[in-house]
């Protein structure tokens, strides 16, 4: 009888080491399981963060050797290009290989985590269907983009006035243009609601100076010390030919107004016209003619 229960006993731990055995095995494969999806987790951030280095870089450099192209092609003496219209292909050709650097960026991504190719496509068909019918503003924006620059209607430095706003252009991308103001102020224009465009940096640009003389002056005489003045403009590098007085454009309430207009170099304009009226007021005030200010004249009338 003690054999037996010696035996029983004896298969029973047995079998007790066995379920420990068991689960002590099944804890440890749980664990290296768990810690190698860690792992494997850790591996696609790190090519995830190494997709959107290499990215960045590659922008980084595709922008470098773009620029660097263009200033060799400003430089060179044949099939030359103007800094002007360099500045602006610099400033496109960068945002359209951003934009394909990111896509293939993104791809790359989608398929480190799993995305099969099949799918890839789909989700590239998805999306230029969705650019295609929820983003034709944008699409319009970039194709007058293209517009812009493929019919140079302006470049980066030129001074432009676009929906009333007057400033120099900044960049121009295939999205928008952007403008800075003489008040300093920045405006994002979107390139497909641009419309009508004056440029004021083609070849050269008009300085136009208006002075008033006093109806008691002759006007003749004004005239005449006026177009003397203009034939002395020798010495002003940013006048192209010697200003044109232009005559009598009005007769205003205090004052006979003369226009005089000066050719000259583009962007020199609001120079050259505060220099006009400088040496206007110094040849009036030598020649003893009135330059007037606004005033009234008032009757009293005495009652009867």
């Amino acid at each position: 009888m003690d054999v037996i229960n010696d035996l029983t006993s004896s298969l029973s731990s047995d079998l007790n080491s066995t379920e420990l055995a068991k689960d002590l095995g099944l804890g440890f494969l749980a664990k290296s399981t768990a810690i190698n999806g860690a792992v494997n987790l850790g591996i696609k951030l790190l090519e995830i963060l190494f997709t959107l280095f290499l990215c960045w870089l590659m922008i980084r450099i595709s922008s470098k050797l773009v620029n660097k192209f263009l200033r060799t092609q400003v430089q060179r003496e044949k099939l030359s290009m103007s800094e002007r219209k360099a500045k602006t292909l610099s400033t496109v050709t960068g945002s359209i290989l951003k934009y394909v650097i990111y896509f293939i960026g993104l791809m790359s991504i989608l398929k480190q985590l799993g995305v099969s190719s099949e799918s890839l496509v789909v989700i590239a068909s998805a999306g230029s269907v969705a650019i295609g019918l929820g983003a034709q503003s944008i699409a319009g924006d970039m194709m007058e983009g293209f517009f812009i620059l493929f019919e140079d209607h302006y470049a980066v430095g030129d001074i432009v006035t676009i929906q009333g706003i007057t400033g120099t252009v900044e960049s121009v991308t295939l999205r928008s243009t952007k403008l800075r103001d003489f008040g300093g102020a920045v405006h994002i224009i979107p390139n497909g609601s641009i419309g009508t465009v004056t440029n004021n940096c083609r070849e050269f640009i008009n300085a136009v100076v208006t002075v008033g003389i006093a109806y008691g002056e002759s006007i003749d005489r004004a005239i005449a010390v006026l177009q003397d003045e203009m034939q002395k403009t020798a010495d002003m590098e940013a006048v192209l030919e010697p200003p044109t007085v232009a005559g009598v454009i009005g007769l205003d309430d205090s004052a006979v107004t003369i226009k005089i207009v000066a050719k000259c170099k583009i962007k020199m304009n609001y120079a050259v016209e505060a220099e006009l009226r400088r040496r206007i007021k110094n040849r009036f005030d030598a020649e003893g003619i009135e330059i007037p200010f606004p005033q009234q004249v008032v009757h009293l009338m005495k009652e009867a």
